[in-house]
Protein backbone atom coordinates (compact mmCIF):
# COMPACT_ATOMS: atom_id res chain seq x y z
CA UNK A 1 0.00 0.00 0.00
CA UNK A 2 3.07 2.10 1.15
CA UNK A 3 4.56 1.65 -2.54
CA UNK A 4 0.85 2.48 -4.36
CA UNK A 5 0.97 5.89 -2.54
CA UNK A 6 4.43 7.00 -3.55
CA UNK A 7 3.65 6.08 -6.96
CA UNK A 8 0.41 8.02 -6.86
CA UNK A 9 1.95 11.32 -5.10
CA UNK A 10 4.65 10.59 -7.63
CA UNK A 11 2.69 10.82 -10.88
CA UNK A 12 0.77 13.75 -8.67
CA UNK A 13 3.84 15.64 -8.41
CA UNK A 14 5.08 15.06 -12.01
CA UNK A 15 1.55 15.77 -13.61
CA UNK A 16 1.51 19.15 -11.71
CA UNK A 17 5.00 20.26 -13.01
CA UNK A 18 3.94 19.14 -16.88
CA UNK A 19 0.73 21.33 -16.45
CA UNK A 20 2.70 24.20 -15.10
CA UNK A 21 5.17 23.98 -18.33
CA UNK A 22 2.51 24.20 -20.87
CA UNK A 23 0.75 27.01 -19.17
CA UNK A 24 4.14 28.83 -18.80
CA UNK A 25 4.92 28.25 -23.03
CA UNK A 26 1.23 28.84 -23.40
CA UNK A 27 1.73 32.57 -21.57
CA UNK A 28 4.88 33.30 -22.82
CA UNK A 29 4.43 34.97 -26.26
CA UNK A 30 1.67 37.34 -24.86
CA UNK A 31 3.73 38.41 -22.34
CA UNK A 32 6.71 38.62 -24.82
CA UNK A 33 4.43 40.72 -26.91
CA UNK A 34 3.52 43.08 -24.07
CA UNK A 35 7.02 44.37 -23.11
CA UNK A 36 7.50 47.59 -22.72
CA UNK A 37 10.80 48.81 -23.83
CA UNK A 38 12.06 52.20 -22.87
CA UNK A 39 13.17 54.77 -25.72
CA UNK A 40 16.63 56.08 -25.95
CA UNK A 41 18.22 53.06 -23.72
CA UNK A 42 21.95 53.40 -23.03
CA UNK A 43 24.87 51.48 -22.39
CA UNK A 44 26.55 53.24 -19.30
CA UNK A 45 29.27 50.26 -18.79
CA UNK A 46 30.17 46.96 -20.05
CA UNK A 47 31.95 44.09 -18.49
CA UNK A 48 35.25 42.84 -19.27
CA UNK A 49 36.49 40.61 -22.59
CA UNK A 50 38.19 37.96 -21.27
CA UNK A 51 38.88 36.62 -25.03
CA UNK A 52 38.03 33.52 -24.54
CA UNK A 53 37.28 32.78 -28.02
CA UNK A 54 39.43 31.02 -30.41
CA UNK A 55 41.04 32.65 -33.08
CA UNK A 56 40.61 30.42 -36.34
CA UNK A 57 37.10 30.00 -35.60
CA UNK A 58 36.39 33.46 -35.61
CA UNK A 59 38.05 34.27 -39.24
CA UNK A 60 35.90 31.07 -40.37
CA UNK A 61 32.76 32.37 -39.55
CA UNK A 62 33.96 36.01 -41.04
CA UNK A 63 34.06 33.88 -44.14
CA UNK A 64 30.30 32.05 -43.85
CA UNK A 65 31.21 29.02 -41.81
CA UNK A 66 29.87 27.36 -38.54
CA UNK A 67 31.00 24.48 -37.00
CA UNK A 68 30.00 22.75 -34.43
CA UNK A 69 31.48 19.60 -33.13
CA UNK A 70 32.01 17.52 -36.63
CA UNK A 71 28.72 19.42 -38.57
CA UNK A 72 28.90 22.95 -40.13
CA UNK A 73 26.81 24.81 -42.05
CA UNK A 74 28.36 27.46 -45.09
CA UNK A 75 26.00 30.58 -45.72
CA UNK A 76 26.95 33.68 -48.15
CA UNK A 77 29.60 35.98 -46.83
CA UNK A 78 26.63 38.74 -47.13
CA UNK A 79 23.76 36.03 -46.16
CA UNK A 80 23.46 34.78 -42.68
CA UNK A 81 21.96 31.55 -41.09
CA UNK A 82 18.65 32.39 -40.30
CA UNK A 83 17.08 31.27 -43.07
CA UNK A 84 18.28 27.84 -43.34
CA UNK A 85 17.67 24.89 -41.80
CA UNK A 86 20.90 23.87 -39.10
CA UNK A 87 22.10 20.62 -39.15
CA UNK A 88 20.79 19.08 -35.41
CA UNK A 89 19.44 20.77 -32.68
CA UNK A 90 22.68 21.06 -30.87
CA UNK A 91 23.75 22.75 -33.63
CA UNK A 92 20.60 25.28 -34.08
CA UNK A 93 20.76 25.83 -30.05
CA UNK A 94 24.66 27.15 -30.17
CA UNK A 95 23.67 28.98 -33.68
CA UNK A 96 20.66 30.90 -31.67
CA UNK A 97 23.11 31.03 -28.48
CA UNK A 98 25.42 33.57 -29.79
CA UNK A 99 28.25 31.55 -27.91
CA UNK A 100 30.28 32.14 -31.03
CA UNK A 101 30.52 35.99 -30.87
CA UNK A 102 33.59 35.04 -28.96
CA UNK A 103 35.40 33.23 -31.66
CA UNK A 104 34.83 36.74 -33.73
CA UNK A 105 35.62 39.00 -30.29
CA UNK A 106 39.03 36.79 -29.41
CA UNK A 107 40.83 38.03 -33.18
CA UNK A 108 40.32 41.80 -30.85
CA UNK A 109 42.98 39.97 -28.27
CA UNK A 110 45.33 38.56 -31.53
CA UNK A 111 47.87 41.64 -31.39
CA UNK A 112 50.02 39.73 -33.91
CA UNK A 113 47.33 38.68 -35.99
CA UNK A 114 45.92 42.33 -36.30
CA UNK A 115 49.23 43.81 -36.66
CA UNK A 116 49.47 41.20 -39.70
CA UNK A 117 45.82 42.01 -40.91
CA UNK A 118 44.26 45.46 -39.20
CA UNK A 119 41.10 45.05 -41.32
CA UNK A 120 39.99 41.65 -39.77
CA UNK A 121 39.03 43.33 -36.60
CA UNK A 122 36.51 45.35 -38.16
CA UNK A 123 35.43 42.53 -40.56
CA UNK A 124 34.76 40.70 -37.56
CA UNK A 125 32.39 43.40 -36.03
CA UNK A 126 30.23 44.32 -39.68
CA UNK A 127 29.58 39.94 -39.55
CA UNK A 128 28.46 40.25 -35.79
CA UNK A 129 26.20 43.31 -36.27
CA UNK A 130 24.93 41.91 -39.25
CA UNK A 131 24.21 38.05 -37.73
CA UNK A 132 22.99 40.05 -34.88
CA UNK A 133 20.27 42.31 -36.73
CA UNK A 134 18.99 39.49 -38.87
CA UNK A 135 18.51 37.48 -36.01
CA UNK A 136 16.79 40.35 -34.23
CA UNK A 137 14.36 40.59 -37.87
CA UNK A 138 13.47 37.40 -37.88
CA UNK A 139 13.52 35.94 -33.92
CA UNK A 140 13.12 39.92 -32.11
CA UNK A 141 9.94 39.51 -30.75
CA UNK A 142 9.64 35.92 -29.62
CA UNK A 143 10.13 32.54 -31.05
CA UNK A 144 9.31 29.08 -28.78
CA UNK A 145 12.63 27.59 -30.01
CA UNK A 146 15.00 30.69 -29.53
CA UNK A 147 13.57 32.04 -26.54
CA UNK A 148 13.80 28.62 -24.73
CA UNK A 149 15.60 29.41 -21.46
CA UNK A 150 18.44 27.68 -21.92
CA UNK A 151 19.09 29.41 -25.16
CA UNK A 152 18.21 32.66 -24.12
CA UNK A 153 20.51 33.00 -21.17
CA UNK A 154 23.06 31.77 -23.97
CA UNK A 155 22.48 34.85 -26.03
CA UNK A 156 22.11 37.17 -23.66
CA UNK A 157 25.29 36.29 -21.86
CA UNK A 158 26.79 36.64 -25.09
CA UNK A 159 25.73 39.81 -26.26
CA UNK A 160 26.44 41.55 -23.38
CA UNK A 161 30.19 40.15 -22.88
CA UNK A 162 30.75 40.44 -26.26
CA UNK A 163 29.42 44.10 -26.63
CA UNK A 164 32.07 46.11 -26.47
CA UNK A 165 33.87 44.15 -28.61
CA UNK A 166 31.52 43.53 -31.73
CA UNK A 167 28.27 45.32 -31.39
CA UNK A 168 28.75 48.59 -29.92
CA UNK A 169 30.11 50.55 -32.88
CA UNK A 170 27.06 52.22 -34.64
CA UNK A 171 25.39 53.30 -31.37
CA UNK A 172 23.42 55.78 -33.03
CA UNK A 173 22.03 54.02 -35.88
CA UNK A 174 18.81 52.97 -35.81
CA UNK A 175 20.20 49.06 -35.88
CA UNK A 176 22.31 50.23 -32.76
CA UNK A 177 19.22 51.99 -30.65
CA UNK A 178 17.29 48.58 -32.08
CA UNK A 179 19.84 46.31 -30.79
CA UNK A 180 19.89 47.78 -28.02
CA UNK A 181 16.33 47.81 -26.91
CA UNK A 182 16.33 43.87 -28.23
CA UNK A 183 19.04 43.17 -25.47
CA UNK A 184 16.87 44.88 -22.94
CA UNK A 185 13.41 43.01 -24.39
CA UNK A 186 15.21 39.82 -23.78
CA UNK A 187 16.69 41.08 -19.99
CA UNK A 188 13.06 42.07 -19.27
CA UNK A 189 11.81 38.42 -20.54
CA UNK A 190 14.46 37.20 -18.43
CA UNK A 191 13.60 38.16 -15.36
CA UNK A 192 9.97 37.19 -15.65
CA UNK A 193 11.23 33.41 -16.61
CA UNK A 194 14.38 33.00 -14.99
CA UNK A 195 13.00 30.06 -12.61
CA UNK A 196 12.24 28.08 -15.81
CA UNK A 197 16.04 27.71 -17.10
CA UNK A 198 17.67 24.50 -16.23
CA UNK A 199 19.27 24.39 -12.43
CA UNK A 200 23.05 24.17 -12.28
CA UNK A 201 25.49 26.48 -14.30
CA UNK A 202 22.81 27.86 -16.56
CA UNK A 203 20.65 29.13 -14.06
CA UNK A 204 23.89 30.83 -12.38
CA UNK A 205 24.19 32.19 -15.59
CA UNK A 206 21.00 33.29 -15.62
CA UNK A 207 20.78 35.34 -12.88
CA UNK A 208 24.43 36.82 -13.84
CA UNK A 209 23.16 38.16 -17.02
CA UNK A 210 20.02 39.88 -14.50
CA UNK A 211 23.07 41.98 -12.73
CA UNK A 212 25.29 42.45 -15.38
CA UNK A 213 22.16 44.03 -17.50
CA UNK A 214 21.16 45.93 -14.54
CA UNK A 215 24.95 47.02 -14.20
CA UNK A 216 25.06 48.21 -18.07
CA UNK A 217 21.99 50.09 -18.43
CA UNK A 218 21.69 53.48 -17.53
CA UNK A 219 19.52 53.64 -14.08
CA UNK A 220 18.45 50.27 -12.30
CA UNK A 221 15.83 49.78 -15.19
CA UNK A 222 13.01 48.45 -12.80
CA UNK A 223 14.71 46.46 -10.78
CA UNK A 224 17.14 44.33 -12.90
CA UNK A 225 20.25 45.15 -10.76
CA UNK A 226 18.74 44.48 -7.65
CA UNK A 227 16.83 41.45 -8.39
CA UNK A 228 19.89 39.67 -10.11
CA UNK A 229 21.90 40.27 -6.85
CA UNK A 230 19.42 38.72 -4.41
CA UNK A 231 18.94 35.89 -6.82
CA UNK A 232 22.58 35.45 -7.40
CA UNK A 233 23.50 35.20 -3.78
CA UNK A 234 20.83 32.23 -3.41
CA UNK A 235 22.49 30.20 -6.64
CA UNK A 236 26.31 30.72 -5.32
CA UNK A 237 24.85 29.38 -2.07
CA UNK A 238 23.26 26.65 -3.78
CA UNK A 239 25.94 25.97 -6.39
CA UNK A 240 29.33 26.79 -5.36
CA UNK A 241 30.51 24.33 -2.26
CA UNK A 242 33.01 25.53 0.59
CA UNK A 243 35.89 24.11 -0.67
CA UNK A 244 35.42 25.74 -4.09
CA UNK A 245 33.86 23.06 -6.50
CA UNK A 246 30.56 23.10 -7.91
CA UNK A 247 27.80 20.81 -6.45
CA UNK A 248 27.29 18.66 -9.88
CA UNK A 249 31.41 17.81 -8.97
CA UNK A 250 32.22 18.64 -12.25
CA UNK A 251 35.42 20.24 -13.17
CA UNK A 252 34.34 21.97 -16.17
CA UNK A 253 31.64 23.37 -14.00
CA UNK A 254 34.09 24.99 -11.67
CA UNK A 255 35.52 26.94 -15.34
CA UNK A 256 32.16 27.73 -16.18
CA UNK A 257 30.70 29.40 -13.01
CA UNK A 258 34.62 31.00 -12.43
CA UNK A 259 34.40 32.65 -15.54
CA UNK A 260 30.39 33.96 -15.36
CA UNK A 261 31.41 35.19 -11.98
CA UNK A 262 34.69 37.25 -13.30
CA UNK A 263 32.33 38.74 -15.89
CA UNK A 264 30.01 39.89 -13.61
CA UNK A 265 32.08 41.51 -11.43
CA UNK A 266 34.01 43.27 -13.84
CA UNK A 267 30.43 44.85 -14.99
CA UNK A 268 29.85 46.19 -11.54
CA UNK A 269 33.26 47.06 -10.77
CA UNK A 270 33.22 49.73 -14.17
CA UNK A 271 29.89 50.87 -13.56
CA UNK A 272 31.41 51.50 -9.81
CA UNK A 273 29.03 49.66 -7.90
CA UNK A 274 29.59 47.76 -5.04
CA UNK A 275 29.02 44.48 -5.81
CA UNK A 276 28.34 41.23 -3.30
CA UNK A 277 30.70 40.11 -1.09
CA UNK A 278 29.40 36.48 -2.09
CA UNK A 279 30.32 36.64 -5.68
CA UNK A 280 34.09 38.15 -4.46
CA UNK A 281 34.28 34.97 -1.78
CA UNK A 282 33.46 32.55 -4.56
CA UNK A 283 35.59 34.36 -6.72
CA UNK A 284 38.58 33.31 -4.11
CA UNK A 285 37.06 29.91 -3.50
CA UNK A 286 36.69 28.99 -7.62
CA UNK A 287 40.10 29.83 -8.67
CA UNK A 288 42.76 27.31 -6.01
CA UNK A 289 39.88 24.60 -7.01
CA UNK A 290 40.02 24.96 -10.77
CA UNK A 291 43.95 24.91 -10.08
CA UNK A 292 43.64 21.74 -8.33
CA UNK A 293 42.13 20.14 -11.09
CA UNK A 294 44.87 21.26 -13.38
CA UNK A 295 47.70 19.43 -13.69
CA UNK A 296 51.46 20.92 -14.75
CA UNK A 297 50.75 21.39 -18.57
CA UNK A 298 47.87 23.31 -18.28
CA UNK A 299 45.21 20.20 -19.00
CA UNK A 300 42.12 20.19 -17.34
CA UNK A 301 41.01 16.68 -15.65
CA UNK A 302 37.71 14.92 -16.74
CA UNK A 303 35.28 13.97 -14.05
CA UNK A 304 31.74 14.04 -14.04
CA UNK A 305 31.00 15.49 -17.48
CA UNK A 306 33.88 17.65 -17.82
CA UNK A 307 36.10 18.16 -20.59
CA UNK A 308 39.50 19.09 -20.88
CA UNK A 309 38.94 23.18 -21.72
CA UNK A 310 41.52 24.52 -23.94
CA UNK A 311 44.66 25.50 -22.27
CA UNK A 312 44.43 29.23 -23.28
CA UNK A 313 40.49 29.70 -21.86
CA UNK A 314 42.07 28.38 -18.68
CA UNK A 315 44.32 30.52 -18.55
CA UNK A 316 42.69 33.54 -18.94
CA UNK A 317 41.07 32.82 -16.23
CA UNK A 318 43.66 34.15 -13.46
CA UNK A 319 45.05 36.89 -12.86
CA UNK A 320 48.49 37.25 -14.32
CA UNK A 321 49.28 40.34 -12.03
CA UNK A 322 48.36 38.16 -9.23
CA UNK A 323 50.06 35.25 -7.28
CA UNK A 324 49.06 31.88 -8.32
CA UNK A 325 46.89 30.70 -6.19
CA UNK A 326 48.05 27.75 -3.38
CA UNK A 327 46.67 24.47 -4.28
CA UNK A 328 45.44 22.66 -1.40
CA UNK A 329 46.01 18.43 -1.60
CA UNK A 330 42.16 17.55 -0.58
CA UNK A 331 38.68 18.83 -1.78
CA UNK A 332 36.78 17.40 1.05
CA UNK A 333 33.26 18.80 0.07
CA UNK A 334 33.95 18.12 -3.82
CA UNK A 335 35.39 14.58 -3.32
CA UNK A 336 38.66 14.81 -4.95
CA UNK A 337 42.25 13.73 -3.70
CA UNK A 338 44.96 15.21 -5.38
CA UNK A 339 48.83 13.88 -5.49
CA UNK A 340 51.11 15.49 -6.63
CA UNK A 341 55.04 15.43 -6.75
CA UNK A 342 57.57 16.94 -9.31
CA UNK A 343 55.17 17.10 -12.03
CA UNK A 344 53.40 13.66 -11.56
CA UNK A 345 49.20 14.45 -10.80
CA UNK A 346 47.45 11.56 -9.63
CA UNK A 347 43.31 12.85 -8.67
CA UNK A 348 41.19 10.35 -7.47
CA UNK A 349 37.32 10.45 -7.13
CA UNK A 350 36.13 9.82 -3.47
CA UNK A 351 32.97 11.87 -3.73
CA UNK A 352 28.73 10.31 -3.12
CA UNK A 353 26.65 11.40 -6.10
CA UNK A 354 25.58 15.05 -6.28
CA UNK A 355 21.94 15.48 -4.88
CA UNK A 356 19.18 15.65 -7.36
CA UNK A 357 18.60 18.25 -9.56
CA UNK A 358 22.20 18.44 -9.99
CA UNK A 359 23.07 14.96 -11.18
CA UNK A 360 21.73 14.75 -14.18
CA UNK A 361 25.16 14.85 -15.73
CA UNK A 362 27.21 12.83 -12.91
CA UNK A 363 28.84 9.52 -13.63
CA UNK A 364 29.11 6.62 -11.83
CA UNK A 365 32.48 6.27 -11.32
CA UNK A 366 33.98 5.74 -7.73
CA UNK A 367 37.47 5.62 -7.07
CA UNK A 368 38.44 6.39 -10.60
CA UNK A 369 41.67 8.06 -10.99
CA UNK A 370 43.33 10.32 -13.58
CA UNK A 371 47.21 10.34 -14.21
CA UNK A 372 49.08 12.79 -15.84
CA UNK A 373 52.62 14.70 -16.15
CA UNK A 374 54.32 17.64 -17.43
CA UNK A 375 54.83 15.83 -20.68
CA UNK A 376 50.84 15.63 -20.45
CA UNK A 377 48.19 13.00 -19.38
CA UNK A 378 48.42 9.14 -19.31
CA UNK A 379 46.10 7.34 -17.49
CA UNK A 380 42.26 9.28 -18.42
CA UNK A 381 38.65 8.62 -17.98
CA UNK A 382 37.09 8.63 -21.39
CA UNK A 383 35.75 11.88 -20.30
CA UNK A 384 32.84 13.75 -22.24
CA UNK A 385 32.52 16.99 -23.83
CA UNK A 386 29.48 18.49 -25.07
CA UNK A 387 30.75 18.72 -28.95
CA UNK A 388 30.55 14.72 -29.03
CA UNK A 389 28.16 12.89 -30.54
CA UNK A 390 24.75 12.99 -27.79
CA UNK A 391 24.22 8.68 -28.33
CA UNK A 392 27.54 8.41 -26.58
CA UNK A 393 26.49 10.34 -23.22
CA UNK A 394 24.63 7.22 -21.45
CA UNK A 395 27.80 4.88 -21.97
CA UNK A 396 30.13 7.49 -20.93
CA UNK A 397 28.95 7.63 -17.51
CA UNK A 398 28.91 4.04 -16.60
CA UNK A 399 31.86 2.48 -14.43
CA UNK A 400 33.17 0.81 -17.29
CA UNK A 401 34.53 3.80 -19.14
CA UNK A 402 36.71 5.34 -15.93
CA UNK A 403 39.91 4.24 -14.65
CA UNK A 404 38.44 1.88 -12.00
CA UNK A 405 37.52 -1.70 -11.10
CA UNK A 406 34.76 -3.23 -12.50
CA UNK A 407 32.72 -6.10 -10.46
CA UNK A 408 30.28 -8.59 -12.30
CA UNK A 409 29.96 -6.59 -15.77
CA UNK A 410 27.68 -3.85 -13.78
CA UNK A 411 27.95 -0.39 -12.89
CA UNK A 412 28.20 0.13 -9.04
CA UNK A 413 25.04 2.38 -9.09
CA UNK A 414 22.19 2.97 -11.57
CA UNK A 415 20.99 5.91 -14.22
CA UNK A 416 17.35 6.18 -14.43
CA UNK A 417 16.92 5.51 -18.38
CA UNK A 418 13.17 4.82 -19.64
CA UNK A 419 9.88 5.09 -17.81
CA UNK A 420 7.76 8.26 -16.63
CA UNK A 421 10.40 9.26 -14.06
CA UNK A 422 13.04 9.48 -16.15
CA UNK A 423 10.88 11.37 -18.78
CA UNK A 424 10.24 13.67 -16.15
CA UNK A 425 13.37 14.28 -14.12
CA UNK A 426 15.78 13.22 -16.45
CA UNK A 427 18.81 11.06 -16.57
CA UNK A 428 19.27 10.91 -12.90
CA UNK A 429 20.85 8.61 -10.37
CA UNK A 430 18.47 6.82 -9.08
CA UNK A 431 20.80 4.34 -7.06
CA UNK A 432 23.71 5.71 -5.87
CA UNK A 433 27.37 4.62 -6.42
CA UNK A 434 28.36 4.20 -3.07
CA UNK A 435 28.98 5.53 0.34
CA UNK A 436 32.19 6.39 -0.34
CA UNK A 437 35.23 6.53 2.48
CA UNK A 438 38.63 8.34 2.02
CA UNK A 439 42.25 9.07 4.38
CA UNK A 440 45.08 9.82 3.49
CA UNK A 441 48.87 9.87 5.44
CA UNK A 442 51.82 11.89 4.00
CA UNK A 443 55.14 10.44 5.38
CA UNK A 444 58.54 10.94 4.64
CA UNK A 445 59.35 8.71 1.78
CA UNK A 446 55.69 9.54 0.11
CA UNK A 447 51.47 9.82 0.72
CA UNK A 448 49.37 7.19 0.93
CA UNK A 449 45.18 7.39 0.04
CA UNK A 450 42.72 4.42 1.52
CA UNK A 451 39.46 4.91 -0.45
CA UNK A 452 36.66 2.15 -0.02
CA UNK A 453 32.85 2.23 -1.47
CA UNK A 454 29.71 -0.09 -1.13
CA UNK A 455 28.67 0.20 -4.87
CA UNK A 456 28.83 -3.55 -4.74
CA UNK A 457 27.53 -4.51 -1.80
CA UNK A 458 23.83 -5.11 -2.80
CA UNK A 459 24.52 -6.51 -5.66
CA UNK A 460 27.61 -9.14 -4.65
CA UNK A 461 28.33 -8.28 -0.78
CA UNK A 462 31.28 -6.76 -1.45
CA UNK A 463 33.02 -3.65 -0.51
CA UNK A 464 35.73 -2.23 -3.40
CA UNK A 465 38.72 -0.88 -1.51
CA UNK A 466 41.62 1.09 -3.71
CA UNK A 467 45.06 2.24 -2.01
CA UNK A 468 47.12 4.40 -3.73
CA UNK A 469 51.13 5.78 -3.12
CA UNK A 470 53.18 7.85 -5.22
CA UNK A 471 56.82 8.83 -3.52
CA UNK A 472 58.17 12.06 -2.93
CA UNK A 473 59.71 12.10 -6.80
CA UNK A 474 56.50 11.35 -8.19
CA UNK A 475 57.86 8.24 -10.31
CA UNK A 476 56.91 5.37 -8.44
CA UNK A 477 52.88 5.35 -8.19
CA UNK A 478 51.54 1.82 -6.54
CA UNK A 479 47.80 0.55 -6.20
CA UNK A 480 46.39 -2.39 -4.45
CA UNK A 481 42.34 -2.99 -5.56
CA UNK A 482 41.06 -5.68 -2.58
CA UNK A 483 37.31 -7.05 -2.86
CA UNK A 484 35.95 -7.69 0.57
CA UNK A 485 32.59 -8.38 2.69
CA UNK A 486 32.20 -5.63 4.90
CA UNK A 487 32.98 -6.49 8.60
CA UNK A 488 29.82 -7.70 10.24
CA UNK A 489 28.01 -8.64 7.18
CA UNK A 490 26.93 -12.18 6.28
CA UNK A 491 28.77 -13.14 2.23
CA UNK A 492 25.87 -12.74 -0.24
CA UNK A 493 27.67 -15.76 -2.04
CA UNK A 494 30.70 -18.32 -1.90
CA UNK A 495 31.17 -18.54 -5.63
CA UNK A 496 33.86 -16.52 -8.02
CA UNK A 497 32.70 -13.20 -9.53
CA UNK A 498 34.38 -11.97 -12.22
CA UNK A 499 36.22 -8.58 -12.52
CA UNK A 500 37.90 -6.21 -15.02
CA UNK A 501 40.36 -3.45 -13.51
CA UNK A 502 40.56 -0.82 -16.31
CA UNK A 503 43.36 1.91 -17.18
CA UNK A 504 42.04 3.72 -20.25
CA UNK A 505 45.34 5.40 -21.65
CA UNK A 506 45.38 9.20 -23.38
CA UNK A 507 45.64 8.71 -27.69
CA UNK A 508 48.92 10.20 -27.04
CA UNK A 509 50.59 7.06 -25.26
CA UNK A 510 52.25 4.79 -27.32
CA UNK A 511 51.97 1.15 -25.23
CA UNK A 512 53.69 -2.19 -25.85
CA UNK A 513 52.33 -5.72 -23.69
CA UNK A 514 55.27 -7.49 -22.84
CA UNK A 515 55.71 -11.55 -23.41
CA UNK A 516 54.85 -12.55 -19.96
CA UNK A 517 51.37 -10.13 -19.74
CA UNK A 518 52.29 -9.04 -16.82
CA UNK A 519 54.11 -5.62 -17.51
CA UNK A 520 53.85 -2.49 -20.47
CA UNK A 521 55.65 -0.13 -21.29
CA UNK A 522 53.84 3.51 -22.01
CA UNK A 523 55.81 6.14 -23.69
CA UNK A 524 54.46 9.60 -23.92
CA UNK A 525 54.87 12.22 -26.86
CA UNK A 526 58.14 13.58 -25.36
CA UNK A 527 59.92 10.25 -25.42
CA UNK A 528 59.44 9.54 -21.34
CA UNK A 529 58.52 6.17 -20.62
CA UNK A 530 56.72 4.46 -17.76
CA UNK A 531 56.17 0.44 -16.63
CA UNK A 532 53.32 -0.64 -15.58
CA UNK A 533 53.40 -3.80 -13.79
CA UNK A 534 50.76 -6.34 -11.28
CA UNK A 535 50.96 -9.63 -10.09
CA UNK A 536 47.09 -9.96 -11.07
CA UNK A 537 46.50 -10.69 -14.49
CA UNK A 538 46.89 -11.95 -17.35
CA UNK A 539 47.32 -8.25 -18.98
CA UNK A 540 45.20 -8.01 -22.04
CA UNK A 541 45.32 -4.36 -24.16
CA UNK A 542 41.85 -3.82 -25.25
CA UNK A 543 40.26 -0.71 -27.60
CA UNK A 544 39.12 2.59 -25.78
CA UNK A 545 37.84 5.54 -27.10
CA UNK A 546 38.56 9.06 -25.58
CA UNK A 547 36.08 11.93 -25.54
CA UNK A 548 37.37 14.32 -23.20
CA UNK A 549 38.48 16.55 -26.37
CA UNK A 550 37.72 17.40 -29.92
CA UNK A 551 34.21 17.15 -31.73
CA UNK A 552 34.25 12.81 -32.06
CA UNK A 553 34.99 9.96 -30.27
CA UNK A 554 39.34 9.32 -30.66
CA UNK A 555 40.93 5.95 -30.74
CA UNK A 556 42.76 4.55 -27.68
CA UNK A 557 43.78 1.64 -25.65
CA UNK A 558 43.14 0.65 -22.20
CA UNK A 559 45.43 -1.81 -20.10
CA UNK A 560 43.04 -4.60 -18.15
CA UNK A 561 43.65 -6.64 -15.40
CA UNK A 562 40.76 -9.53 -15.05
CA UNK A 563 40.53 -12.04 -12.96
CA UNK A 564 37.74 -13.70 -10.57
CA UNK A 565 37.28 -12.45 -7.10
CA UNK A 566 35.28 -14.88 -4.55
CA UNK A 567 32.02 -13.40 -3.04
CA UNK A 568 33.13 -14.75 0.98
CA UNK A 569 36.80 -13.07 0.36
CA UNK A 570 38.49 -10.96 3.35
CA UNK A 571 40.49 -8.94 0.34
CA UNK A 572 43.89 -10.32 1.51
CA UNK A 573 44.01 -13.16 -0.50
CA UNK A 574 45.77 -13.35 -3.92
CA UNK A 575 41.44 -13.95 -5.75
CA UNK A 576 40.55 -10.69 -3.90
CA UNK A 577 44.01 -8.48 -4.04
CA UNK A 578 45.32 -7.25 -6.84
CA UNK A 579 48.53 -4.96 -6.72
CA UNK A 580 49.67 -3.02 -9.34
CA UNK A 581 52.36 -0.05 -10.47
CA UNK A 582 53.90 2.75 -12.84
CA UNK A 583 57.67 3.35 -12.57
CA UNK A 584 59.08 6.12 -14.38
CA UNK A 585 61.99 5.17 -16.35
CA UNK A 586 65.62 6.67 -16.99
CA UNK A 587 65.65 6.05 -20.33
CA UNK A 588 63.16 3.85 -22.84
CA UNK A 589 63.98 0.29 -22.61
CA UNK A 590 63.93 -1.30 -25.83
CA UNK A 591 64.94 -4.76 -25.20
CA UNK A 592 62.78 -7.71 -23.84
CA UNK A 593 61.05 -6.55 -20.36
CA UNK A 594 58.73 -8.36 -17.58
Amino acid sequence: MTRRIRAIEKLTAITRMNWQNWAEDFGAPVRALRLNIPNNLHLVALPKNLYLGEVRKGILIGEGRFSLGSQSLYFDKTGDPWSVSAPSEPFAARLHGFDWLADLAAIEGDKKLLKKSPKLLVEAQNKARRLCDGWIFAFGKWNSYAWRNDILVERVFSWLTNWQVLLDGDAQNPSGVARRANLYRQLKYLRLHYKNTPHGIVRLKAVACLVIGGACFDGKQEGLLDKGLDLIDDEIEKQILPDGGHISRNPEAVAHALEILLVTESALKTRGLQGSKEILRAIDKLQPMLAFFMSGDGQLQSFNGGGALQKHRLKKLFDPDTPSPKIFKYAPHSGYQRLDRNGSLLVIDVGNSPPRPFDLEAHLAPLAFTLSTNDGPLVVNCGWNNAQPKHWRHSMRTIAAHTSLILGGRDSGELLKTGLAARAIGPAICVEAGPVRCSRKEQETGTWLDASHDGYVRAFGLTHSRRIYMDVFGKDIRGEDSLFVPMGAVPKTRAEIDYDIRFHLHPDIKVTLAQDQKSALLIQPSGIGWRFRTDGGPLKLEKSVYLGSGNRPQRTEQIVISGKAYGDGDGQTRSNRIRWSFKRLGGIDTGKFG
